[in-house]
Order: structure tokens, then sequence, then C-alpha cells
């Protein structure tokens, strides 16, 4: 079968941009390492929506604040909803957000451009060249420096480059091969995802849990193990509850004295049996601090997967479609399994295991 026509056009059309911005605004990126001094403002694009990839950005945030303390960091990204994820960096001041429906609306485009151009930076780091939103923000943005990852397909509008790490590396840590412009290995900077909760948020996650599970009848007592799950995802990511039915089954009478709490949100609003605790929170900071407070969360390939792990809860992650090693769980404590041709009991027994060898 053919390419479909709707991608070919897309290809053209792209292509034909592209050679027109070169001869519009030719660009001439440079290898050579950036110098740190006098770095003071910077700004982070990575225009996407989805909560996974907002969290992708948290390394390479870890990384900037060790090597830049006294800047500030703003950030550009897709939907407001992950603002909160962000928040608990000491060097982030702003963070923008890109709604799709301003390119409906080209007068309220308009103003966000002039609010974004209202600010001059030292450094201006785009995550993905690959994207055109990206790198059209990364245009339009005032920086001294532009730095990216090189493309020789894509009009860049930068001023540095380093070429994209290769072979099979995180989503998560690819950002870091970045730092290499200033003299830095991306292996100097933590190799994990992180919210950067703060103790006081600790506490009151474990404050407010108490509380959801006293709603419910439990009163939760120190020393009490409990298991986290969260059973939605993507397309063909998703297992289906007979999947997590059988699972739990087994869980259950491996570890009968853990408390089981079955996460919902607004795709998955009833728990999956009577006997299941349940935990509804729409703000995932929030979210977070209380997940912290759990001994271990499950869950398949999805957001709530990587906040979980970027919270520090131990989590084990069920991939059925796509590559752990691409998008898994990067916690000291984190399990990455595929479930392959696994029955639900098997897959409990090596997840139980795991959670025992936690104690």
């Amino acid at each position: 079968m053919g390419v479909p026509l709707h991608s070919r056009l897309r290809k053209k059309i792209k292509n034909g941009s592209d050679t027109l911005l070169h001869f519009l605004f030719p660009t001439h990126v440079s290898h050579d390492p950036i110098p740190t001094e006098g770095i003071k403002r910077i700004l982070v694009i990575r225009i996407n929506y989805r909560i996974g990839n907002i969290l992708f950005t948290t390394p390479l945030l870890r990384a900037l604040e060790q090597c830049f303390p006294d800047a500030k960091i703003d950030i550009l990204i897709g939907a407001s909803y992950p603002i909160p994820l962000l928040k608990g960096f000491r060097t982030v001041e702003k963070i923008f957000d890109f709604p799709r429906k301003l390119l409906k609306n080209p007068l309220n485009a308009y103003r966000y451009i002039q609010e974004l151009r209202s600010h001059s930076y030292d450094l201006v780091l785009n995550l993905n060249t690959g994207s055109a939103s990206d790198r059209g923000a990364t245009f339009l943005a005032r920086g001294t420096y532009k730095l990216g990852f090189n493309s020789e397909e894509n009009w860049l509008p930068l001023t540095h480059v380093v070429d994209a790490p290769k072979g099979n590396v995180h989503e998560a840590l690819k950002p870091l091969t970045l730092m290499q412009a200033f003299g830095n290995k991306p292996t100097d900077f933590p190799q994990h995802m992180d919210i950067a909760l703060s103790q006081k948020e600790h506490e009151e996650g474990k404050k407010e849990l108490k509380k959801r599970l006293a709603d419910q009848g439990y009163v939760w007592e120190d020393g009490v193990k409990i298991i986290g799950m969260f059973r939605d995802a993507r397309f063909e990511k998703k297992i289906d509850n007979t999947w997590w039915s059988q699972w739990y089954a087994q869980m259950k009478m491996l570890n009968p004295t853990a408390i089981f709490i079955d996460i919902l949100s607004p795709d998955v609003t009833e728990k999956l049996s009577d006997e299941l605790y349940t935990l509804l929170e729409s703000n995932l900071r929030n979210l977070g601090a209380m997940l912290s407070q759990m001994d271990m969360f499950v869950c398949g390939d999805t957001g709530p997967m990587h906040l979980a792990s970027a919270s520090m809860v131990p989590t084990v992650a069920l991939f059925k479609a796509t590559a752990p090693e691409l998008y898994g769980t990067l916690g000291e404590h984190d399990l990455s399994l595929s479930i392959g041709s696994h029955s639900p009991q098997e897959i409990a027994i090596m997840v139980s295991s795991h959670y025992q060898n936690l104690s």
C-alpha cells in the first residue's frame, strides 16, 4: 500500500514552506560551545499537550537549575492543566501555555505573540526541532543564543545545535544531550523525572489521602501498605478491565494486608471492584503529592505512570504496545514490564515479588 495522499500533500507543503523560510530567513547554526557567563534568563520551549511529554522536560530543568543556579527559567508548553507539575522548581518563574484555540483567533494569537516577545532571553532552548510549532515559537522568541538539535530536514531558527543522541535513548533523557553545548555530559545530571515536591507537599499529600480514605469509611493507620492502580491509557496501550480484574484478584491474594486504591479519571469513572477504595483528583500536583505517600503504583503506559514515578513512588509500568526502553519509568525503585503473552496472574506474581523486595 502506498503513502496516503494527505500524507504526501502534507510533506510537500512542509518541504515548500521550509524552502521558503530558508530563503526569507537564512540561518547559520554553530556546533561551537555556548558561553555560560551572563546567562540569567532562559526560555524552554516544548509545545505539547500530554502529561508524559511535559514530565519528560523535568530532567533538563533539573540540569539547567544545577548548571545555572542564579538564572530564571520560563517555559512554553501546550496546555494549561500540566502547569502545576513544573511549579516546584526553584528557578522556574513563568509558564506559558499555547492553547490550540489560539490558532482560530488571529487577534488573540497576535496578543500572545506580543506577550512572548515582550521578554528578552539570554538562552532559548528548543526541545523538539521536528515540531513546526516549537520552531515557530523559537523564531518569534527574543534570545541571544538559541539552541536545539541539529536537523537536515527542517529549517532551524537556531544559533547553536548539538547532534541528537543515537540509539535507543529514553525520551526524558534525550533533552539532557543539549547540555553538551555548555561542556557537560548528559550523565552529569540526575537520570529520572521529578516534579520537585517539597516536604510540606508530602505532608499535605499524606493528610489529604488519609481524609479521602476516611470519607470512604477506612481509617488509614501507619504501617499499612497502600498500592495504587490506574487502568486508563490511550488507544492500543489500554489494558481491558477483564485483565485488570484477574490481575487484582491475584495481587489481593498475594498481598492480603495491603490496601488497594483505584485511581479514577474523567474516562474511568467507576471503580473496578466494590471492595476497592478510589481517588479522583484533577490537580496533577495534588495528585502527585498523594501518590507519593503510596508504597507502590501500578498502571499501563500513560501520563499518570510518569507522574507517579516523578513523585518518587515506586512505580510498575505495564507495557502492551510501546517500547519500555523509550517510554518506561526511570526511578531507582521502578519496574517496567512488557505484558506480552504473560497472563494477568503471572504479571501479578512479578509485581508482587517486586513489591515485597521493596519492603
